[in-house]
């Protein structure tokens, strides 16, 4: 469902992480006091011309760099009356106002900042921040995409644009941004959060326009069978499957998850039959041989069975469920050494992986190997217990939610 003004009134800048504006009033903090390369050349004029000019303006760059926004201000206030002309200390005192939540003013003293010397880039970022946090994104937009031309590397920038452009329904380039600001700040909670969001959102406008525009073509059918699945209605899910492969028999992956549903409801035969269907549409499929491996595998078919493994893994080496099964295949056919040295190979690229272990456990159990049998149950059933625990908080949080 499409949200509304209603629905989401302001979310993007108020549940937004504050500490990132911080980060970016720090650095332009030092950016604004380093461009002060003296007094003379900020004001125009000299110490000795005016002294409490030069005192007030020295205080208010200590104040800024202190984080001390109201004393900043009432400072850049008075140099202000003295010296009116200076772009900089406009842009100071909108400094000082901005950190101080006093939106409108602060925009003010940047027009009048950018008025007087328009090539004060670290202020025109500063005024976008200002109309974003003030709720008028419109004017927002047009000068975080010139800042965000200068600089892609800035994540508070990229966050900023892309959320304005969220903000304004403009999902697809908010996708593009935000997927930027992850690439910048790949453990933000922030980032991660309004990246899927966007995602959402240009999912849900792409699905409702299918909808419109075909609302009996086989991607349809194809999209209700993926949503049925997912809230775990395996038989209208099959149906809407057979619906999509009647209007298109060799769409690739329509057979596959056919194959899949039938597969995990145990109707082998059945699975059998779509997944080399499958096999005519995507001949290399990997996952598709292994599939049908596997089900040759439970119907004690071992040639096969190895036929189609041998063909997953050349297409796809270290394919981990195929090595498994065949590892079950060599030792269906007493092939034990063999069987054993590729679960050693499987654990050694995947300490990780129950199903190797136990299979394992089972072989040493079988050969008499009882001190290595013992420590392969033992960590077999660590990683179950691991597992267990983090259903149990999965299950948990999302009881939460």
């Amino acid at each position: 469902m499409r949200r509304t003004a209603q629905s989401q009134p302001l979310d993007l800048a108020s549940n937004f992480d504050r500490s990132s504006d911080r980060r970016l009033c720090g650095r332009l903090i030092l950016i604004v006091l380093s461009l002060t390369l003296s007094l003379t050349a900020l004001l125009n004029i000299s110490a000795a011309q005016s002294p409490d000019l030069a005192k007030l303006s020295s205080e208010g760059q200590a104040a800024l760099r202190n984080q001390q926004f109201d004393r900043a201000q009432g400072l850049y206030e008075q140099v202000i009356k003295l010296d009116p002309g200076s772009a900089q200390a406009h842009s100071n005192l909108g400094l000082a106002l901005y950190m101080g939540a006093k939106y409108p003013r602060a925009i003010t003293e940047f027009q009048k900042a950018l008025q007087l010397d328009p090539h004060l880039d670290h202020t025109k970022v500063l005024l976008a921040l200002s109309y974003f946090d003030s709720g008028d994104i419109a004017q927002a937009i047009p000068l975080l995409e010139k800042a965000y031309q200068i600089d892609k590397n800035d994540p508070v920038i990229a966050a900023h644009l892309g959320l304005a452009y969220l903000r304004e329904q403009k999902d697809e380039k908010a996708l593009a941004v935000l997927s930027h600001w992850v690439e910048l700040e790949p453990n933000s909670p922030d980032a991660l959060y309004f990246k899927g969001k966007a995602a959402m959102y240009v999912a849900s406008d792409s699905f409702v326009q299918l909808t419109k525009a075909a609302p009996d073509s086989y991607r349809m059918y194809q999209l209700r069978a993926e949503m049925l699945r997912q809230q775990g209605q395996s038989p209208a899910a099959i149906n809407e499957y057979k619906k999509a492969i009647s209007e298109k028999p060799d769409a690739a992956g329509l057979h596959y998850a056919l194959g899949t549903l039938y597969r995990e409801a145990g109707r082998l035969d059945e699975a059998l039959a779509e997944f080399n269907e499958e096999l005519k549409i995507s001949p290399n499929d990997a996952m598709t041989e292994f599939f049908l491996g596997d089900i040759y595998l439970q119907q004690d078919n071992v040639e096969q069975a190895q036929q189609c493994l041998e063909r997953a893994l050349a297409v796809q080496p270290g394919l981990v469920e195929a090595e498994v099964d065949m590892a079950k295949a060599y030792h269906r056919q007493n092939k034990i050494a063999e069987a054993v040295q590729l679960l050693k190979k499987v654990i050694a690229s995947d300490p990780d992986q129950q199903d190797a272990h136990y299979l394992l456990f089972s072989l040493y159990k079988e050969q008499g190997e009882t001190e290595q049998a013992r420590k392969e149950l033992a960590t077999f059933e660590e990683l179950k217990r691991k597992a267990a625990d983090q259903d149990q908080k999965r299950m948990r949080m999302d009881s939460l939610n």
